[in-house]
């Protein structure tokens, strides 16, 4: 086996997170914007959205995994560096963005999970933390990420944030344009 798999890998796992979870923050808006309308199906857009939610805890797990496995003598990665913000002496602000996103996942998932036993306005406050926590997950690539100095890296996380605030200024555009007062 490669010396340098599980870097490898947790390099690997940690984009592909970042990308799924701005997948499941896109479904999220095309499912309550309607933005794919008449050719959405809402049942459909609602089980991907599920399912790419749960994705992005397996591939934040792998890569949460792969850097505790891997045996890097520059940089350690044990559970406190992991799950205690500012316990990580490497890029200690970098990684703790890192942690922070990583909670803010946990928790949307869970209460995704107990959604119909939690009062609407609850559930959806918390779900809109989602936002927050792929820019946060967006900070940590770029601070704490070994690519983020190569030019494909900086071009597909470019367009993927591209993307996103496309779609949230169109999802916060049609929300205010559903508040305002119909003319007489």
């Amino acid at each position: 086996m490669n010396p340098h798999f599980w870097w490898y890998l947790s390099r690997a796992s940690g984009m592909v997170a970042w990308a799924v979870a701005g997948a499941t923050c896109l479904w999220g808006i095309l499912l309550v914007t309607r933005m794919l309308k008449p050719a959405d199906r809402p049942a459909w857009l609602l089980d991907l959205h599920r399912w790419l939610g749960a994705l992005t805890i397996a591939t934040v797990a792998v890569h949460l995994g792969a850097l505790v496995a891997d045996s890097n003598p520059y940089v350690y990665f044990g559970w406190r560096e992991l799950f205690v913000p500012q316990g990580s002496p490497w890029r200690r602000a970098a990684v703790t963005w890192g942690v922070i996103a990583f909670y803010i996942l946990v928790v949307v998932q869970l209460t995704s999970l107990v959604m119909k036993k939690l009062p609407k306005r609850l559930w959806r406050a918390v779900h809109l933390c989602s936002y927050a926590m792929f820019v946060m997950a967006t900070v940590h690539g770029f601070l704490a990420g070994s690519d983020a100095s190569q030019l494909v890296f900086i071009v597909v996380a470019s367009a993927g944030c591209g993307v996103m605030l496309f779609a949230t200024v169109a999802r916060v555009l049609q929300a205010r344009a559903k508040r305002m007062p119909k003319p007489a």
